[in-house]
């Protein structure tokens, strides 16, 4: 199996967030890509089925799979343009999101993605003293979105990875805050899927670019993820769509071939 580790949301190795990008002949059992996102530890592997016209896409953390990912899609997207595909332009994958268009200019990719407008709610209890900081707002989606203060409220962050795993109603949480360089901010935890902390995350900015685009009053947006290893996203709300678009770079670190068994 052709494999290859891609730094999405990143113009140069080492940032971004890294993501597996398996290329399939067919495919294969999840309990194998399962027991292949394990063996990665990365975030989030993708694998990818090349069919007529567009591409099969599935995605899974080391604790299971998930219905969106949005880096390790856009590392999809830059293996098809780089290694298999290099004169198209739209590359289309359906996957259990619905349809996902990534639209390849020069060395920029832009993903067509679905929209989650978060309804305002209570925050689970506990959540305040796991992740260490005061919620201003808590929404929930697919993910649940809090809103700290300010980006150094964000930027220095030490919550509690147990206590939050324990939380059962919160699978990812988005802390967010008003930028100083940027629109806005944000870090990533998710460790009901094996994940303490995402780099950078596309699939939050569902989430993300919608809350902000309101409050802001703006539907062009620039988001900087405030994790160690970094990320900054351009954004754009589509909301007579339903849908949103989010832009960054991608770098290749590794190719290789994973030594597999034949599946019985």
């Amino acid at each position: 199996m052709k494999y290859y580790i891609v730094d999405a949301f990143s113009d140069k190795l080492f940032g971004g967030n890294q993501a597996g990008v398996c290329v399939l002949e067919h495919p294969v059992s999840a309990k194998l890509m399962q027991n292949i996102a394990i063996e990665n530890n990365f975030s989030e592997t993708a694998f990818l089925v090349r069919r007529d016209g567009y591409y099969d896409l599935r995605w899974f953390t080391p604790g299971g799979e998930i219905d969106f990912c949005g880096h390790a899609t856009l590392g999809s997207a830059y293996v098809v343009k780089t290694f298999l595909e290099p004169e198209i332009r739209d590359i289309q994958f359906r996957a259990m999101c619905g349809q996902l268009t990534v639209t390849c200019e020069n060395d920029l990719f832009t993903m067509n993605a679905p929209r989650w407008v978060p309804e305002e709610t209570v925050a689970p209890e506990g959540l305040r003293e796991a992740l260490g900081v005061e919620i201003l707002y808590c929404g929930k989606t697919r993910d649940t979105l809090i809103l700290a203060d300010n980006a150094k409220t964000v930027r220095d962050l030490k919550p509690d990875i147990g206590a939050l795993a324990r939380i059962t109603d919160v699978k990812c949480a988005i802390v967010t805050a008003p930028g100083e360089d940027s629109d806005f901010v944000c870090r990533v935890f998710a460790p009901a899927f094996g994940i303490d902390e995402d780099p950078v995350t596309g699939s939050a900015h569902s989430t993300l670019i919608p809350y902000w685009a309101e409050k802001l009053g703006k539907t062009d947006l620039i988001s900087h993820q405030l994790s160690g290893r970094g990320g900054v996203l351009t954004c754009r709300d589509l909301p007579a769509d339903g849908r949103v678009e989010m832009a960054g770079n991608a770098v290749c670190y590794l190719i290789g071939e994973l030594q597999l068994e034949e599946e019985e």
